[in-house]
């Protein structure tokens, strides 16, 4: 084997590259989540406390916040695709383990986010003109929207949790689950920073230059930071068997920014905004970085364990695996360019290794396997019947082979059932009313110069046109007079022998008389 076709040994790049790309990956999906998830919070917020104070407020700012969130979902949408990508390849045991139980309320995120957008949008658009529409549909959307956190949330924190997964197998979502507090605490951070990068954005974006609205975001901003350190505290609580000095160092020099940002944030505080601007990615980058820290230590005992397995088993195999090739590579050469393989594998089950259609399955037809021991045939139209099969029979087609296979297989019956030799010329002549009876009622179906009738053609099967193909002598004769069962060709049986004898000198005349012109 070779390391870029063995898919499932290998890693596309080295494990460090892998959680580097996740790491930028997922902060750039999360910081534009974050945005989106508080924008729509904070407009929805904005609109009811002007909604409160008199029946029909200005939303023109409003208004402004809102459709900023158009902008923010697709970017948000757009960039966690990597992501999900690149979790399925370094933790795929974990991942797939955990969407699988998580299966039902993963594919509702696709309902909700479409919903949640789609109502947004409504909510946007209709503020400022139909104040009860534009509630609604705010209320509803922003609830679907606060949704999908939880259900990413509750996945991150089960797949760290190997242990945990038999048991949530078995029960499901359970208030008693000893993960559950994190899991919460988890969804409440993840809500409070996006109120705190929500509000933090338009404090720049739409509303540095209005004085009283920046003063209501930085309040918004004080609170939400606040609040964050709060649920941080008792999340961090939850994970404390997890500390290294790594994640504790970086949670600290967080913590220690988040402080500093309050103590910018004060409301006499003369300190320049772009301090703020400073602090926040710090704050950002430190808890993510933290965060990732714990997942891959949490999962790196299952991760090792499995890649340990495969390592076992690719060892185990190794030995085999030339050989294996090797028997495949002389199998598919054989089956390709060999036509008796192609006989032996496809047609001797029916039509036997002898070709007189007693194979192995030939008792399962319901009209009787062709004898092609018997068969003299133009190698075009045997080249038709292989590609298209019979309607009607058990002859299916073979259109999967291609001409070259299919000329091996004809070279195969030639040389083993002589199917192309040439059709005798008529032995004597016949008698007046040998011919009488073709015209009366073999022509009906073979016409009378041995093509096939339209009547003939409705037939399933249609009979075999005379002019490209004859059977022996003796195997016409026996048709005649058995009749051939499970198609419309009858028993003449009745007939005196001497007719019979004629008939199967006729049947063949067409084919000798056809080659010879």
């Amino acid at each position: 084997m070779q390391q870029w076709t063995d898919l499932f040994l290998n890693m596309p790049l080295p494990e460090n590259w892998m959680k580097g790309l996740l790491f930028i990956t997922f902060g750039l999906h999360l910081l534009f989540v974050l945005l989106m998830l508080g924008t729509a919070i904070l407009s929805l917020l904005f609109f009811l406390r002007d909604l409160l104070r008199q029946p029909s407020p200005s939303q023109h700012w409003n208004e402004h916040v809102a459709h900023s969130h158009m902008g923010l979902k697709s970017l948000a949408v757009v960039l966690g695709v990597a992501p999900l990508l690149i979790m399925q390849v370094s933790h795929s045991q974990a991942f797939f383990t955990v969407t699988v139980l998580f299966s039902y309320s993963w594919l509702a995120i696709i309902p909700l986010l479409i919903t949640a957008f789609l109502l947004f949008d409504a909510f946007a658009h209709k503020l400022g003109s139909t104040t009860w529409l534009a509630l609604v549909c705010g209320i509803v959307g922003v609830a679907a929207l606060l949704t999908v956190p939880a259900i990413f949330t509750g996945a991150l924190a089960l797949m760290e949790r190997p242990a945990s997964w038999a048991d949530f197998a078995a029960h499901g979502v359970s208030l008693d689950t000893d993960w559950m507090p994190h899991w919460v605490l988890r969804y409440l951070h993840i809500v409070g920073a996006a109120l705190a990068f929500g509000a933090a954005f338009h404090l720049f974006y739409s509303a540095k230059n209005d004085a009283p609205k920046a003063v209501l975001l930085r309040k918004w901003l004080i609170g939400a930071l606040a609040v964050q350190a709060i649920i941080g505290f008792a999340l961090l609580a939850t994970i404390l068997p997890q500390m290294s000095s790594p994640v504790l160092t970086l949670i600290s020099l967080g913590a220690l920014a988040l402080g500093s940002a309050l103590w910018i944030l004060r409301p006499d505080s003369t300190a320049a905004a772009y301090r703020l601007l400073a602090l926040l990615p710090l704050i950002f980058v430190t808890m993510l970085l933290a965060r990732q820290l714990l997942q891959n230590e949490a999962m790196a005992p299952a991760q090792a364990e499995a890649t340990a397995w495969r390592a076992q088993k690719a060892a185990e195999l190794a030995p085999f695996s030339q050989k294996a090739l090797d028997a495949f590579a002389v199998k598919l050469r054989t089956v390709y360019d060999n036509g008796d393989t192609i006989y032996d594998g496809a047609c001797e089950p029916c039509h036997g290794l002898d070709g007189r259609g007693v194979g192995s399955e030939s008792h399962r037809l319901r009209i009787p396997a062709t004898d092609l021991a018997a068969l003299r045939i133009d190698r075009d139209y045997a080249y038709e019947m292989i590609r298209d099969g019979t309607p009607g029979t058990g002859m299916p087609y073979f259109r999967m082979f291609d001409r070259e296979k299919i000329d091996a297989l004809l070279d195969t019956l030639d040389r083993r059932f002589s199917m192309f030799a040439a059709t005798p010329p008529p032995p004597r002549d016949i008698s007046p009313d040998s011919l009488e009876v073709w015209i009366a009622a073999c022509a009906k179906c073979h016409a009378a110069n041995g093509s096939v009738t339209a009547s003939g053609k409705a037939m399933q099967p249609p009979p075999p046109d005379f002019r490209r193909s004859s059977v022996t002598h003796e195997r016409a004769l026996k048709i005649i007079t058995e009749g051939y069962p499970g198609t419309g060709m009858p028993a003449y049986r009745n007939q005196p022998e001497k007719i019979r004898e004629d008939l199967a000198i006729i049947s063949n005349s067409f084919r000798a008389a056809h080659n010879k012109n």
